[in-house]
């Protein structure tokens, strides 16, 4: 089983390299293709090995344990439908001329490399490796960000850089500080910065020491999850960003920037309980979800608010860590693994406005449903499930934290319905316009074999969202129960 980790990790990076070397069209393709495929088949067989109950490592440094198995079933499997995505998109660009097959390469080789850090980010058992292998991520995002190299673009890259580093800075404070608590307790060395060591002794550490590291891990790790005042880079480079690469940042490495933060959040439960940490999740998460609400409903650019949205269901996750409790702890993790299939949905659906139209302005868009059916389809569901209407998964996270939240403090929970209802006008008022009516402008062509990798994405991730709104595989119940036990009492299903 170590062998499938090995290879759920590694495979992207030898990808990535394979493909600055390869210059044949069709054979990059065929290797995205079996790298998916590769992808979800180790992802499968990590992931259920976890759900078995039997947790493993490979070598002192790589740790599979349930929340773990959880990212990494987010991870690969979005992260196969993002290279499906990708595949058709980009391929289109390079049947239009706007790039050569030299730059088709390296965008995969940055793709591949994203996703690898990714993964590696999620499976290491040491916090001073989780912040190198994140923050490697960054390198390989601004890039992507700035790949089509226009002056938008660009600067967007440079924003995000800037802000990221930021963000380095303040997690590495708070790395630094929970190492120092932890050495007194077990001595200099690697295990001071294991996860699972500082699990075991959380409540032997320093207390002061612990809620500094937990702050600076909140704005910086919060910086990469787009967390509000952190989030102006978010939604510059989701706009200017390949939309492949928009999909992944919205559906994944926000929530990997989450994950950081969680791993933190709960040493520091384990050690001072709810009290310290949760009110400053609850209080960042309303933050995130107000400021998202009320710039969703002035948006005039589709990608942007897709933007505000991952900003806004971001908080929402954050509000169900931050009230706690089982319901709430498992309404944040359902909204996260939802989340990631529903904006990574809805950016591909974009991706195809895109092509066709050529431009992101939402007025000048309509008849989607007679222009690319599929895409426009897509874009509708994922419209409906960004809003949190039944049966979507979104809706059933939702209604958990709700009621979390409303057992603690009736008052925040009304203010966090008013704020949804807020954020399902925004979208229903703009995306309906852009999917039905008859379209005004002319289309631009598109191959088939676009249409193809671009379908497979959006109907394998549309497959996924309606089996998750209907049903709570067995695999992830029992994930869940041992995640939801490390931030207090656990959740049980009947």
């Amino acid at each position: 089983m170590s062998v499938a980790l090995l290879i759920l990790i590694f495979t992207p990076l030898m990808a990535g390299l394979l493909s600055l070397v390869m210059r044949n069209q069709r054979a990059l393709e065929r290797l995205q293709c079996l790298l998916a495929v590769v992808l979800w088949g180790a992802m499968t067989l990590v992931v259920s090995r976890v759900a078995s109950g039997s947790y493993f490592s490979t070598g002192f440094l790589l740790r599979v344990d349930p929340l773990s198995a959880f990212m990494d079933l987010m991870l690969a499997f979005v992260g196969g439908t993002g290279l499906l995505y990708a595949v058709g998109y980009m391929g289109e660009k390079l049947i239009r001329g706007e790039m050569t097959l030299k730059h088709y390469g390296r965008f995969f080789f940055f793709f591949n490399f994203f996703l690898f850090a990714m993964l590696l980010t999620v499976n290491l058992d040491n916090i001073a490796l989780m912040w190198i292998s994140l923050e490697s991520s960054t390198l390989a995002a601004a890039l992507l960000v700035g790949f089509e190299r226009t002056k938008s673009a660009l600067e967007a890259g440079w924003k995000y850089v800037i802000l990221s580093f930021i963000g380095i800075a303040l997690s590495l404070f708070g790395t630094v500080l929970m190492y120092y608590a932890s050495e007194r307790v077990l001595g200099i060395g690697m295990e001071a910065l294991s996860l699972e060591a500082l699990y075991r002794v959380a409540s032997l550490l320093n207390p002061a020491a612990l809620k500094l590291a937990f702050i600076f891990a909140l704005i910086g790790y919060g910086t990469k999850a787009g967390v509000v005042p952190m989030h102006t880079w978010l939604p510059d480079a989701h706009a200017e960003a390949p939309t492949p690469v928009s999909a992944i940042l919205s559906g994944l490495m926000l929530n990997v920037g989450l994950y950081a933060l969680l791993r933190f959040k709960s040493i520091t439960d384990q050690a001072l309980g709810e009290s310290f940490a949760g009110p400053l999740v609850l209080g960042f998460g309303f933050l995130s979800l107000t400021v998202a609400a009320f710039f969703m409903l002035i948006q005039k650019d589709y990608k942007r608010l897709l933007a505000y949205s991952s900003i806004e269901h971001v908080g929402i996750a954050m509000i169900g860590f931050g009230v706690g409790g089982p319901l709430g702890v498992f309404g944040g993790f359902f909204h996260m693994i939802h989340h990631a299939l529903v904006k990574s949905t809805a950016f591909y659906a974009a991706g195809g406005v895109l092509l066709r139209s050529g431009h992101k302005g939402i007025e000048r868009v309509t008849g989607m449903l007679k222009r690319f059916p599929i895409a426009g389809i897509g874009l509708f569901l994922a419209a409906i499930g960004l809003a949190g209407m039944p049966p979507a998964g979104l809706f059933v996270s939702e209604l958990l934290i709700a009621t979390s939240s409303y057992r603690g403090n009736p008052v925040l929970t009304y203010l966090f319905l008013s704020l949804l209802i807020l954020t399902f006008g925004a979208l229903m008022y703009h995306i309906p316009r852009m999917v039905l009516g008859n379209t005004t402008e002319k289309d631009m062509p598109m191959s088939d074999r676009t249409r193809y990798f671009m379908t497979a994405a959006i109907l394998i991730n549309l497959a996924a969202m309606v089996y998750g709104g209907f049903y709570l595989p067995r695999f992830l119940q029992a994930l869940t129960v041992p995640m939801t036990g490390i931030f207090g009492a656990r959740i049980e299903f009947r």
